[in-house]
């Protein structure tokens, strides 16, 4: 994800990430073994999804926002 936004600006543009680095492993041709980029596009394939977040954008930052108030209130702010 760092890379993401580091590149992108959000993590939004995962996807277009991803997609660019299995353009680029699937161009090695011969340099790299093809079992590796097998192995590879597999793993990449099993944790597809495992960061989706159940809840909306808008109940997620007003979640964030709730722990706002907490921090500061501890830190007497």
């Amino acid at each position: 994800m760092k890379e993401t936004v580091e590149r992108y600006g959000n993590t939004k543009n995962m996807s277009k990430l991803i997609n660019e680095k299995l353009g680029k492993a699937e161009g090695l041709g011969g340099r790299t073994d093809s079992d590796e980029i097998k192995s590879r596009l597999k793993i990449l394939r099993d944790s597809a999804g495992s960061w989706k977040i159940d809840e909306s954008g808008k109940e997620y930052v007003k979640e964030i926002r709730r722990g706002w108030g907490k921090r500061l209130k501890r830190a007497d702010l």
